[in-house]
């Protein structure tokens, strides 16, 4: 097979890469997809640095060599009210990639790509204005870069799409002139029907829109794409008897999120709830208790409210003594039952996530239910309870470290499972194949030991 990789609305950049905080997921499951599947090739085909990667770097990501990259910089076919002095009002076109794809001779299987934030609007000289003037939209700088390459490709050689929504903010696609839809997206909520919430042409040569074309949404455990890249010694490097004999940290704390920046109490998340979520269960809900002291760290793309001292502006990064102390945490979703790999991320850290009752109402992830908490006086309680038997939590821990499976880090789980989805909608035979180790395994250390490949200076 020959199938298309990539995340809309990014540049794929292997020359700075995140695993070891969790980030660049993406990554985690394509080299993770190209180990186990040696005699398939995988394309990426938006903007990338695979070509800066020495030939060692390389066969270190991808030691089957069944990786490339199809993408070529887009052509500059003029410039949007006739300014060229404005690098932002550049006219690209992005026939240069399809050529080069056709020019190899080369055919695609279907594009398996991770959703991203992208805009209505991503190809130049495409859609014109509502108005009389007869001029077209003009397209902002990052959208038409990162997200126009990617659907003009899968429009111009309609491939069979499927997504892989790892945020809820970003479950369709919402560009307006991708007229290939997705057949199928691959998320992190229980299987339903969703609306595209954006309208989208018919074809390049007819603009009669279409609206609220349903897709189906499949839950497919792609939260776990992060353990993928989860040394397997996880569990030996937690201390159940330093967590048992803390008296100097806080035994609760939340962890929002583990780099970058999160809106706390502006943008679109204030009408989540984010922040009115953590004051019932945490700032209100712990306010009487032996609890009160718990801290809810993240690095926020808002002032923290002064009056508001237990919101502490650090990373997760910053936090081993204090992670190492606590017992406890607390998850909490800004969408209801979009289940995320933070549960997974506080257990590998030895801490038992309690549960919010709109978080995982299902139980997909398939926790303890003693973690599933039904409100603020009964997560404090179960805390309670926990610390009065250190054998009952020593027990609770034991079996929420049981959660995190072999299968879901040597990648089987996860990708046979998105594989068998695929297979089903496209009507072949699949069979499920063995796992690899997981990427960190695979790595050693990080993701590039520099020293190791022999290379002093990691731009190089």
């Amino acid at each position: 097979m020959n199938i298309l990789i990539g995340k809309i609305g990014k540049v794929i950049k292997f020359k700075n890469l995140q695993i070891a905080t969790g980030g660049d997921t993406y990554l985690i499951l394509y080299s993770t997809m190209s180990r186990m599947f040696p005699e398939h090739n995988f394309y990426f085909f938006g903007p990338n640095d695979l070509h800066k990667l020495s030939k060692a770097e390389y066969e270190y990501l991808f030691p089957n060599k069944n990786v490339f990259s199809v993408y070529k910089d887009p052509k500059i076919i003029g410039y949007a009210r006739n300014d060229p002095s404005n690098k932002g009002n550049v006219l690209f076109s992005f026939d240069p990639i399809v050529e080069n794809i056709k020019k190899q001779g080369l055919t695609f299987d279907f594009a398996l790509i991770f959703t991203g934030y992208t805009a209505s609007l991503t190809i130049c000289n495409c859609i014109k204005r509502s108005d009389d003037s007869g001029e077209y939209c003009l397209v902002m700088n990052a959208f038409k870069r990162y997200a126009g390459p990617y659907v003009h490709v899968i429009n111009s050689l309609n491939v069979p799409l499927y997504t892989i929504a790892e945020d809820p903010r970003y479950i369709t696609i919402s560009a307006s002139e991708l007229f290939n839809r997705e057949r199928l997206i691959l998320s992190q909520m229980v299987d339903c029907t969703v609306r595209t919430k954006y309208k989208y042409i018919t074809s390049y040569e007819d603009h009669t829109y279409n609206y609220h074309t349903p897709i189906k949404c499949t839950y497919a455990s792609t939260e776990k794409i992060f353990l993928m890249g989860v040394a397997k010694d996880w569990r030996e490097k937690i201390d159940v008897r330093r967590k048992l004999s803390n008296t100097k940290n806080p035994k609760c704390i939340v962890l929002s999120n583990g780099h970058g920046t999160t809106a706390l109490n502006s943008g679109s998340t204030i009408h989540n709830g984010r922040l009115n979520g953590y004051k019932e269960y945490v700032i209100d809900g712990l306010k009487d208790t032996p609890y009160s002291d718990t801290h809810i760290y993240g690095k926020w793309d808002d002032p923290v409210p002064q009056e508001y001292p237990q919101i502490q502006d650090r990373k997760i990064i910053e936090l081993d003594d204090e992670i190492a102390d606590a017992k406890y945490s607390f998850v909490y979703s800004i969408i209801k039952d979009f289940v995320t790999i933070k549960p997974y991320e506080m257990i590998i850290k030895g801490l038992i996530p309690f549960i919010h009752p709109d978080y995982d109402s299902k139980h997909l992830l398939q926790l303890p239910e003693y973690v599933y908490v039904k409100d603020p006086k009964d997560f404090a309680n179960k805390m309670a309870e926990l610390d009065a038997d250190p054998d009952k939590y020593v027990k609770l821990l034991n079996e929420c470290l049981d959660c995190i499976k072999p299968e879901y880090l040597d990648g089987s789980y996860v990708i046979n499972t998105c594989m068998h989805k695929i297979a089903d909608d496209l009507g072949f035979e699949y069979k499920d194949h063995t796992g690899v180790p997981s990427i960190m395994d695979h790595f050693g250390k990080h993701i590039f030991d520099y020293t190791a490949l022999g290379n002093s200076n990691k731009d190089k």
